[in-house]
């Protein structure tokens, strides 16, 4: 086997750069958007699949290798990009309260199980609180802490979630995809040696 470099098109890195971003940034405003999380959610998901073309078919025919690893890698992104963006997000504009839990509320679902949510008394503020996955409701009376977002972008998280460990989780989704385009970019094409070389 021989190997060259696939040709370097830069428009076309620059759009899976941008791509990339908007995966990122809609991570972000997944559970930020509100009622417009379905909008969110559709531009997020052509970002994924223009991101999945372009990226997997950026090499030549005789080795395009790249399409399932660049979806597995664009589906991915998604978690730790929306994990680290909030926890950065609310290290930066968050404050930590201390508040009672006044209610809890049960939201009943047809297409899954039934989730809770409290509301929590927070000195003069009331805050609706969701719970994250590793967390739930607690009872009313309960006392606990939350960090609230001060600019009302991003919901309530708990302290845990917000920290360093969990804002490198943005740093890590970057790599990924970094690594990625660098490899899909600047790894050889391995192309098979003539027939007739092969008999010799």
């Amino acid at each position: 086997m021989n190997g060259t470099r696939p040709e370097v098109r830069p428009k076309a890195l620059v759009r899976v750069s941008l791509l990339t971003l908007g995966i990122i940034v809609g991570s972000f405003l997944l559970t930020a958007a509100g009622k417009a999380f379905i909008v969110v959610a559709l531009a997020m998901l052509v970002c994924l699949i223009f991101y999945v073309l372009d990226l997997g078919g950026y090499r030549p025919k005789p080795s395009r290798w790249a399409g399932l690893p660049v979806m597995v890698i664009g589906i991915v992104t998604i978690f730790p990009a929306n994990i680290g963006s909030h926890s950065l997000w609310l290290t930066a504009f968050g404050e930590t309260l201390h508040c009672q839990v006044i209610s809890i509320q049960e939201h009943p679902s047809r297409r899954g199980s039934t989730t809770y949510s409290n509301e929590l008394r927070c000195g003069d503020r009331q805050v609706h609180y969701t719970p994250t996955s590793s967390h739930s409701a607690q009872e009313p009376g309960t006392e606990m802490d939350v960090v609230v977002d001060r600019t009302g972008v991003v919901p309530v998280l708990e302290p845990d979630k917000v920290g360093l460990g969990h804002s490198l989780m943005l740093l890590l989704a970057v790599l990924m995809n970094a690594v990625l385009i660098f490899c899909v970019a600047r790894l050889p094409i391995r192309e098979p040696v003539p027939q007739g070389l092969l008999n010799e």
